[in-house]
């Protein structure tokens, strides 16, 4: 799959670059492009809240990262009941109150607001329960507001809707008949840059480039010394489990192929790093994703592929690459200049991973010790 990037993020970042670097130096890391974010994908039925963790399915403006905006709603229903009762999760902002995210009852005529409940500020379900025993007989229908285009604490969901015999949603059973999604016309998705000792190039509505399919592959064309992604976090893990895999795939038709383990090259998503001698990633800029380093062989590298294990229901999130390389490719643009700390430096030296280092065996007998468990050879 080609990714794309837009023209005129493309064209600040090099600005950025030529004006603020030296030639060399800007060239030095590169971020390899990234596919689009799907536009007009608000509305979805998800089974991970806003912080990634499991949970029953329910409608959320997730679909397309909390940057997503748009509205959506029922069909229209006469109220024949004294009480409307359903289920609201998500944030109106951090705090709340900015009257962007919420669920209303609206006339199906001329569109008044008669109820109107506010994201609780909570990831987990909250219940809301309207009197709508003066609104007997009046047609109307319910909408889900999600106007609110930042990057934290900006999204909202519903479980499930009791109107009495006139309307009753589960959405854990799917997308009802007659749901109409109202979103605004899509412009391309903003990128951002994460400065930091390693530089990235990132789309924030975009969590975790492996896509729903599994499997993506990004195209590359050129040699490089090392490779950094961004992210490395997984919920719900288990010590020693691979979610995934990050193969490098050369021009010649050889591959390596990096496992993406729990304890080793992944981290529970939150803020604190594990501190075991196993753990190869270290901190970015921002405090919840981490810097893994690669380093391929000295060939050109046709393709990355980042994939998922379909073992696991659980998707890693790698959010971004830059590349290590003085390379000219269609397939990369210059970062500003690193920020320099001789300290990242040694750092990276001795927790760079190569296809032959560090040695799995003691990284997984490291795993075990650091988390209290068996060794292999008194497992059941």
């Amino acid at each position: 799959m080609t990714a794309r990037m837009g023209t005129a993020v493309l064209l600040t970042m090099t600005v950025l670059a030529a004006a603020d670097l030296g030639a060399s130096e800007s060239a030095r890391y590169q971020a390899l492009k990234l596919p689009l974010p799907t536009p007009g994908s608000t509305w979805a039925i998800l089974d991970r809240d806003g912080a990634n963790r499991k949970v029953e399915p329910y409608l959320s403006s997730l679909g397309g990262g909390e940057p997503g905006t748009g509205a959506i709603a029922s069909p229209g229903f006469r109220v024949a009941t004294d009480a409307i009762r359903l289920t609201v999760c998500g944030h109106d902002g951090q705090g709340g109150g900015r009257n962007q995210n919420y669920v209303a009852l609206v006339d199906a005529a001329s569109g008044e607001v008669l109820r109107r409940a506010a994201a609780p500020g909570a990831d987990p379900m909250h219940e809301v329960s309207w009197d709508v025993g003066d609104l007997r007989g009046r047609e109307v229908r319910l909408e889900v507001h999600d106007a609110d285009s930042g990057t934290a604490f900006a999204w909202i969901g519903v479980g499930r809707i009791d109107a009495g015999a006139a309307l009753q949603v589960d959405f854990r059973k799917g997308m009802p008949a007659g749901w109409v999604a109202k979103s605004p016309p899509s412009a391309k998705p903003a990128g951002e840059i994460v400065p930091g000792s390693i530089p990235f190039f990132r789309y924030p509505a975009l969590y975790t480039l492996i896509p729903a399919s599994g499997t993506i592959e990004l195209p590359c064309g050129f040699k490089a010394r090392r490779l950094f992604f961004l992210g490395c976090t997984v919920p719900e893990a288990k010590p020693l489990a691979v979610y995934g895999h990050i193969d490098v795939i050369y021009g010649d038709g050889s591959r390596e192929s990096y496992p993406l383990m729990y304890g080793f090259t992944l981290d529970q998503a939150g803020k604190l790093l594990s501190r075991s001698k196993a753990m190869h990633l270290g901190p970015s800029s921002d405090p919840f994703q981490h810097v893994l380093v690669l380093a391929p062989k000295a060939q050109t590298i046709d393709k990355i592929v980042v994939r998922r294990n379909p073992e696991f229901g659980v998707t890693p999130r790698i959010t971004a690459v830059t590349c290590e390389t003085q390379a000219a490719s269609e397939h990369l643009v210059p970062l500003p200049a690193p920020a320099r700390q001789t300290d990242r430096a040694a750092w990276i030296e001795s927790h760079t991973i190569s296809g032959s280092s560090p040695d799995l065996a003691w990284i997984a007998a490291e795993i075990r010790r650091s988390h209290k468990l068996p060794e292999a050879s008194k497992q059941p």
